[in-house]
């Protein structure tokens, strides 16, 4: 007796075999994103690697680092400008006018300039002369008073604001890596901004293109704050040039611990 010779799949196995795929999707689609996160913060600590050497590059030169803003005549150039050329950024150095504020007219075509090493691949925003990372001004969270001058919370890191033209003791010269006492490998020169307004220091050019971490500890605000779109904390440039992730878990006196440079705390190990 002939046996019927089936041709075609039942519903339920339909079902089975979609819900098998379902299941597939939703364990990949987790790992690439992983994966494509992890690439993109390795991308974002070769950044700060860079930086870290044209920093090291400009300070052997010099014998000291940039000013993180030298507001000599209001004119706010920062600290990122004077490293394009260890940047290889020299053209771009070239054209852009020192002897004019960092957003006059004749500097505009300059300041909006994408430099891509100054970009964070998992950040969100995009504008023209965007950054990803701010220089480090110091920190009041080790009990330092607020304000620029010297001794103050937010002259004690790294780059500091010089010829502030307001009544009272500023910086006239930037700092020597002779001044970090409490060691180059424990404390920050650049951390991650990421995503902070342009007109609160996210453009590269902008002087205040800077922070004073004052609020706890790491991912806590978007302003002003050292804060990243990574999962888990935000990366930061030492002045040794090595590059730390800083964890969100890291208490806050630890963070302000490493936005001094000579406030003479341990930060650990």
């Amino acid at each position: 007796m002939n046996q019927s010779i089936r041709n075609a799949i039942t519903l339920i196995e339909v079902l089975v075999a979609t819900a098998i795929m379902g299941a597939l999707v939703a364990l990949v689609i987790p790992a690439v994103q992983m994966a494509r996160e992890a690439a993109r913060r390795a991308q974002c600590q070769n950044n700060l690697r860079e930086v870290g050497i044209a920093l090291a590059s400009f300070e052997t030169t010099r014998g000291y680092l940039p000013a993180g803003r030298d507001a000599h005549n209001r004119w706010q150039h920062s600290w990122a400008t004077a490293v394009l050329p260890q940047l290889q950024q020299a053209d771009l150095f070239q054209q852009y006018d020192y002897r004019r504020a960092w957003n006059d007219p004749a500097n505009d075509f300059v300041v909006t300039v994408n430099v891509a090493v100054f970009r964070c691949p998992s950040a969100i925003g995009k504008w023209g002369g965007k950054t990803d990372y701010g220089g480090n001004y110091g920190s009041g969270l080790t009990g330092l008073k607020a304000g620029f001058q010297e001794g103050h919370a937010w002259e004690s890191g790294t780059f500091p604001p010089i010829h502030v033209p307001l009544p009272g003791r500023f910086r006239r010269s930037a700092v020597r890596m002779g001044e970090v006492t409490d060691g180059t490998s424990q404390t920050l020169l650049v951390v991650e901004a990421s995503d902070r307004a342009a007109r609160e220091g996210g453009m590269w050019a902008n002087g205040h293109n800077c922070l004073a971490h004052d609020n706890g500890g790491v991912n806590n605000r978007i302003s002003q704050e050292i804060f990243s779109r990574h999962p888990g904390g935000a990366g930061g440039l030492m002045a040794d040039g090595s590059v730390r992730f800083l964890a969100e878990s890291i208490e806050a006196a630890v963070v302000g611990a490493l936005c001094t440079r000579a406030a003479g705390e341990v930060a650990g190990p």
